[in-house]
């Protein structure tokens, strides 16, 4: 346009002095006037013409200014209205010019309180403040009004418009992702804290554990692997023939597909090809994605055994129960042949010396009648002490048990040519009246069958405290012994039996042509014990 306009208005001056001159014909008057006329159309003209160009850039100005306005109106209503937490500021500084009520809300400042407030009071002076207040952001700590902290994420980015002076910050508050972070660690950590108690709960379970994938196994625990015999590694990838016996197999299948299994027991086969009875459970469980089961091995032979061994131990107490039944009648007839033949007959004797002393005259007859009824009456006498003191020896109630023992000790071997030792040491406190009996009537059996059946040249006796809570009795012998699994006596049933109905503890060390060595713990009592 302007070379257009330069080469109108040279064209219009050639032209129109040319035209002028002719015009005026030599008359300079004329020729000025028409001078005038001619600048006064060409600037009317070049006014027209400008006036015509120019209106729909001016109208196109006007439009571009006034949507500018209605842009930054509703760049100001969004910016209002966003819920995301922004301010304006500037850089150099760090005062913020513009806050929206989201800010507001998030800081618990009012807007107005927010303009021209420095953003570094708004930060943690912790790291991570000094971030945030770089031109391009960061993350920080923001302190809110109340003195509260909120993780949050600084974005910067310049304004246009207003000659890069101001820029605009966008705010993402992390407290959320940062607490789901930590509860998800915290979750994570729990729930490896979990799965190791898991593990070791599985290794520690006494019982079998095997995940059955299929008709594999896929994993088992150190307990299953000591049950069939094999490394838990072995056990991976074997067949459930190799675990199962051929009989009970196809019922163990069905039972694993849902059907029945008689008593939930089946008979399963370890690596050296021995077979016992196992209590089987199952559960489901998924494995690799998909369904596995959980199957768990009890062995029964332990059970079993110490079943058989209750059956034997009830048939061998009922034995013993009537054994002892018969020994007391024994004991109680030979008690009544005792007092019936000898103190029966010795009270008859005196009953008829003093009738015939009665009747005697002569005086030293008589004194020798009342000398035989006496004498008579002192047998008797003693023969009731010696009865009387085998079955309760009144040392143990007045002096105690380590004199007791002594007494007895000295009234067995009195006859006797096997040499006994005596180590009785005195004990610190006495003990309770079923200990101390306990104990007498295990060395009175003891040392009778030592002195009976052992054959012994010489027998140890020895009673001693132990740790301040508990006696100990030995008794040691010499003798031919015997062996423990086939003695049937009735006297060790008795032994054992007093010492544990005691609280105690008997021991029997023997064998054939070694002896025997009988130690016996009991305690002082129940409130010692529980001392």
């Amino acid at each position: 346009m302007p070379a257009l306009y330069l080469i109108t208005g040279a064209a219009w001056i050639a032209a129109s002095d040319r035209a002028a001159a002719w015009w005026a014909g030599g008359d300079a008057a004329v020729l000025a006037r028409l001078q005038g006329y001619k600048d006064g159309v060409w600037i009317l003209a070049t006014a027209l013409l400008l006036g015509l160009l120019l209106r729909p850039l001016v109208r196109g100005l006007r439009d571009w200014r006034q949507r500018a306005l209605d842009w930054r109106a509703r760049h100001r209503e969004l910016f209002h209205a966003h819920p995301v937490p922004m301010w304006t500021y500037d850089p150099d500084t760090a005062r913020i010019a513009e806050a929206n009520p989201a800010a507001g809300a998030l800081l618990g400042w009012p807007c107005e309180a927010l303009r021209g407030m420095d953003m570094g009071a708004l930060w943690q002076p912790e790291a991570g403040g000094a971030a945030a207040l770089a031109p391009e952001g960061g993350p920080g700590r923001l302190r809110l009004r109340d003195g509260s902290v909120r993780e949050v994420e600084l974005r910067s980015v310049a304004l246009a418009g207003d000659d890069g002076r101001l820029r605009l910050a966008v705010l993402h508050d992390r407290s959320g992702e940062v607490h789901a972070r930590h509860a998800l660690e915290q979750a994570r950590q729990l729930l490896d804290e979990r799965e190791q108690q898991l593990r070791e709960l599985v290794r520690m379970v006494p019982d079998g554990l095997l995940l059955l994938a299929g008709q594999r196994v896929a994993w088992a625990n150190p307990a299953c692997a000591a049950l069939f015999g094999r490394p838990a590694e072995a056990l991976e990838g074997q067949p459930l023939s190799a675990l199962a016996t051929g009989k009970d197999l196809p019922a163990l299948q069905r039972w694993l597909d849902g059907g029945p299994l008689p008593d939930g027991v089946a008979r399963m086969r370890r690596s050296d090809g021995s077979v016992f009875r196992a209590a089987l459970a199952c559960g489901r469980a998924p494995h690799d994605g998909g369904p596995a089961r959980l199957l768990l091995v009890r062995d029964l032979s332990e059970p079993e055994r110490m079943r058989e061994a209750l059956v034997a131990g009830n048939q061998e107490l009922q034995a013993m129960a009537r054994r002892l039944f018969s020994a007391q009648e024994d004991e109680r007839r030979a008690i009544s042949r005792e007092l019936h033949d000898d103190i029966g007959q010795a009270i008859t004797a005196m009953k008829l010396s003093a009738h015939a002393a009665m009747a005697e005259e002569d005086g030293e007859r008589l004194r020798e009648d009342l000398q035989d009824i006496a004498a008579t009456a002192d047998a008797t006498l003693e023969k009731l002490r010696n009865l009387s003191m085998l079955l309760r020896p009144p040392q143990l109630d007045a002096l105690g048990l380590e004199a007791a023992l002594r007494w007895h000790a000295g009234i067995l071997f009195r006859s006797t040519a096997v040499a006994l030792e005596l180590d009785i040491r005195s004990l610190p406190r006495r003990p309770e009246r079923e200990v101390e009996q306990a104990c007498f009537r295990i060395a009175q059996e003891a040392l009778t069958n030592a002195l009976r059946h052992a054959g012994a040249r010489a027998i140890v006796l020895a009673l001693r405290d132990q740790d301040g809570r508990s006696l100990c009795l030995v008794v040691d012998d010499d003798g031919c012994g015997f062996e423990p699994a086939r003695a049937r006596g009735l006297g060790l049933a008795i032994m054992r039996e007093r010492a544990q109905s005691a609280g105690g503890r008997l021991q029997i060390d023997t064998g054939p042509g070694q002896g025997t060595r009988i130690r016996l713990q009991l305690p002082y009592g129940a409130q010692a014990e529980a001392g």
